[in-house]
Parts: C-alpha cells; structure tokens; sequence
C-alpha cells in the first residue's frame, strides 16, 4: 500500500503492487457490506482513498489476477502499460480428475454416501461467500433430488465475519443434518474435491477464487456467482453456469440441472479442466511473474504485459 510506496521510494526501490481482493483502488472494500454504504461517510471514504491513488500511481507495475481488478486499476487512473494480468495458478498435475477407485476413496475417508451426487464448497466459511444462499438452495435440491448431497469444507472459526455456526444451525433447522458434512478445516482439500460431482461457488464479493481454479482442474463443473473474477474462471454454459448473485432460486435450478444430468456434468467438466490447464496452470503463471520482475528490474517502470 502506501507505506510501502512511498518507503521504497525513498530507499530508491521499485515497486509492484498487487491487490488480493475487489475494491481496492475504488474504496470499495472499505465499505461494502456496512451500515454506512452510500453516506456521505462512504463519500468520503472513497474520496480518501483516491487522493491516495494519486500516490500509488507511481508504481512501477501493476498485477491484476481478474478482469475486474484489471478494470479497476485503469478507472483509478493507472496507465495501461503498467498493468499486468496474471491471474493465481494451481497444481494441475497435483488437482487432477478423480478415477472411480480415487472418487469411491475419497468418498469412504469423508464419510460420504458412495452412491451420491456431492456439491461441494471450499474456502472459509464466511459472509460474503453466499454460503447462506448455497444452503437454501440446496434445501430445495434436496426435496427434488434424494441423492444429493452437500459437503462443505472449511471453517469460519475465530474470524469476526464468520458464519460457521449459522450454517450448522440451519443445516439442523430445515433438517438436513444428514444431507449436508461439514468436514471443518482440512489442510489438503484435494480429496474433498475427487470426492465431488459438482462445485458451489457463490461468493458474491471474489477477487477471482482459487477454490474454483482447482475445482475446475479437478473437472468439476460449477455454478458460480457472476461476479468479480469468477467470471475470468468459469465459461457460462461451457464449463459451468453463472448465476445473479444472491439469487437463491436461480441457484437451485442450476444445482438441480446438473445433479439430474450426469452427461451434463461429465461435459462441462471437461471443459473446466481445459480452461484450468490453458490459463490457470501455476507454471504459466511463474513465467508471467518472472517477466513482470525482469521487465521492472530492467527498465524500472511498468512492463508492456497489458492484457489485449
């Protein structure tokens, strides 16, 4: 931020800068889910952090890992040639398709019913993450569908925006405590995805997402938000489907679709895994990084690494 930018200038440093989440350069992330939201109060917010774009202009180079944030950079002012689009990268080889005997494994070591279609979410399970909608949509799944099921990995434990337990007490609620598992915190989230048929992704505020690239480089079709870089990840209709976000219904109808569809979900996956491999592959990632620090370390301003 800042600090930085203005510490490195003095020492005579270059800089890079690369937010990790929406809304940094706009002040949006200063504001977005809070009381204050379109007050004169958020006015002023995002006054401030213009005038402290001003300053982090002078960075030599930018590093975008989605569209949106690419967008962002170029409304605050950043000149296109000091923006660069790279997006997260992830094992392929190590987030692989499951074989049957992988899938059936995995199934047995969670707990989870061999013969089920599962939906699973990755990530920390807090608000923001649409995890409130995935639960009333499977709800309705659930009624329709008697092999779902939903496997939800992760936890929300000692963060403030955490809602963990809501989501377990409206598991129990609609009566769903043996539909759904929660697995808590796994270190290697590998197997719960082998374990899958379908990923849920309905975050509605996402920088990009790594869960969803290594869903997708596990074949998994998704539904996902359409919302800041989850739509950089998943190919409506193509590799998944992108919903409004905060639409539980609309939700539900993909989720449904796709458990009933088995030709569908082996269709779409394919066509994940491609996009994973083609664009989110760590090694091309490391070769974008690489050029970025060489171009900046050569010329000590913003590469001509824009996207087109």
């Amino acid at each position: 931020g800042l600090p930085g930018v203005l510490a490195a200038r003095a020492a005579g440093k270059r800089v890079i800068l690369q937010p990790e989440v929406n809304g940094e350069m706009s002040g949006e992330v200063y504001t977005w889910g809070q009381p204050f939201a379109g007050t004169p109060l958020d006015r002023a917010i995002r006054a401030g952090t213009g005038a402290r774009n001003l300053f982090l202009r002078d960075a030599d180079a930018f590093v975008a890992m989605s569209r949106r944030i690419r967008e962002e950079f170029l409304a605050s002012g950043v000149p296109v040639e000091k923006v660069a689009l790279i997006p997260h990268g992830v094992d392929t080889a190590r987030f692989h398709p499951a074989s049957a005997d992988e899938r059936r494994a995995a199934r047995a070591r969670l707990g989870l019913p061999a013969g089920a279609c599962v939906i699973a979410f990755t990530g920390r399970l807090l608000r923001g993450k649409g995890l409130e909608d995935l639960l009333a949509a499977f709800a309705k799944v659930a009624g329709d569908a008697p092999s779902a099921h939903l496997l939800i990995v992760g936890s929300g434990a000692g963060q403030a925006l955490s809602v963990e337990d809501d989501l377990r007490a409206a598991a129990l609620r609609e009566g769903l405590a043996t539909r759904v598992t929660f697995t808590g915190r796994l270190d290697d989230v590998s197997d719960a995805l082998r374990a899958a048929d379908v990923f849920a992704f309905p975050s509605v505020y996402e920088a990009l997402g790594l869960s969803l690239i290594e869903a997708a480089a596990t074949g998994l079709p998704a539904v996902g938000a359409r919302t800041g870089g989850i739509v950089d990840v998943i190919e409506d209709g193509a590799s998944g489907w992108l919903v409004s976000p905060g639409d539980a219904l609309e939700l539900a109808a993909r989720l449904r679709a796709l458990v009933g569809d088995p030709a569908a979900r082996v269709r779409l996956g394919a066509r994940a895994r491609e996009i994973a491999v083609d664009r989110f592959d760590e090694a091309r990632a490391l070769v974008r990084y690489r050029a970025l620090l060489g171009e900046v370390a050569r010329r000590g301003k913003g590469p001509q690494l824009a996207a087109r």
